[in-house]
């Protein structure tokens, strides 16, 4: 005899109601858990600014700067982490300082130790030698970027800005339209290389002063490049020492281009330079100069030179130098810099003070 088995019954589907209550708060809870999370990560991202700025601000205080400021406020939550300084003022060992009324840093919260800065305010540089008047520095635009490690190490920086006016009290203003300046990236030494290194880019357009109008070239530099490599290890001491410390340890600057364009005047050079025991610039720059010829003639035109003298002057640049494929005259001639003086072959151009007296 079979036995037939009991019917099963299958669960009944819950009630759309609850499925629809449980959906909502399940909602609630993975969103509040999100935002908990967001929170969370963006107090880490400005614990990691704020320890990263902490322990710059303590290196720079082992080499004997004093840093005040007011007080530092956090926000931008969520989507940026920024940290308003007030009244910073940084005083160096030897005596100069600098000062502003406030600095905005920031950074988004996925890379808190890569910032930007506004620095368009005024800038106040005090406490110069020979007690020379303090430096005002305005700016329409002026933002910086740098990247530092947790440890406070500087990484990268650069620094851009237009229509800059850097001003001295009794003297008339020095103006930029343009500067582009890059410090970085640092490379340690390591493997083949023995020295740490560290790339510096700068590029000015159209520097102009007063003082430029009374040169035969008159009118503004219209371009100042630069593009180098510093070698070697600076220590964290006082300015004088370490530069001591860098030129004995085998420290230089590797120019790889360095650039003037003023009025028909076209220089540029490349070398090696490094600093003599008096801590001046020294070392052998192999130059290209075009327009020597046009300079010559500005000379004439503005009395420096009578007819025989720029006459004599463009036989000898001739016998020096050659047209190039732009039809320009171009003279290819060493820069010195040695025993203090900036030497144009045999021919003395200007002295060379010590870095730091």
């Amino acid at each position: 005899m079979s036995v037939i088995p009991p019917e099963t019954s299958s669960p009944l589907p819950p009630p759309p109601g609850s499925l629809a209550k449980r959906m909502f708060f399940a909602g609630i809870i993975l969103c509040g858990f999100i935002l908990l999370l967001a929170v969370a990560y963006w107090f880490w991202a400005a614990k990691q600014m704020e320890t990263g700025l902490s322990h710059w601000v303590e290196k720079q205080q082992a080499r004997g700067f004093e840093i005040t400021h007011g007080t530092l406020a956090l926000s931008g939550f969520p989507f940026v982490v920024k940290a308003s300084l007030a009244t910073p003022k940084i005083r160096s060992p030897e005596g100069w300082s600098w000062q502003t009324e406030r600095l905005v840093a920031e950074a988004a919260p996925w890379s808190p130790l890569s910032m930007t800065l506004d620095l368009s305010q005024e800038h106040l540089i005090n406490g110069l030698p020979y007690q020379e008047p303090a430096i005002r520095i305005q700016s329409n635009r002026a933002t910086a970027t740098a990247r530092i490690t947790l440890k406070g190490e500087l990484l990268h920086a650069r620094l851009q800005a237009d229509d800059l006016f850097i001003l001295r009290e009794g003297h008339h203003s020095l103006e930029i339209a343009s500067l582009d300046s890059t410090l970085g990236p640092l490379r340690p030494a390591s493997g083949g290389a023995t020295l740490q290194e560290f790339d510096i880019t700068l590029n000015a357009q159209d520097v102009s002063h007063p003082e430029l109008e009374k040169t035969p070239l008159k009118g503004p530099i219209s371009q100042l490049q630069l593009q180098g490599t510093l070698y070697g290890d600076l220590p964290k001491a006082k300015l004088d020492k370490a530069l001591h410390i860098w030129r004995d340890s085998g420290g230089f600057l590797s120019l790889h281009d360095a650039s003037l364009r003023w009025g028909p005047l076209l220089v540029d050079a490349r070398g090696k330079l490094a600093l003599d025991i008096r801590l001046r610039p020294e070392g052998k720059l192999d130059s290209r100069i075009e327009g020597a010829d046009g300079v010559v003639e500005q000379m004439e035109k503005s009395g420096l030179l009578n007819k025989g003298q720029s006459f004599g002057m463009r036989l000898s640049l001739a016998a020096l130098g050659k047209n190039n494929s732009r039809g320009r005259h171009e003279i290819n001639v060493p820069l010195l810099l040695q025993d203090g003086w900036l030497s144009l072959g045999p021919i003395a151009l200007l002295p060379l003070p010590p870095l730091v007296q």
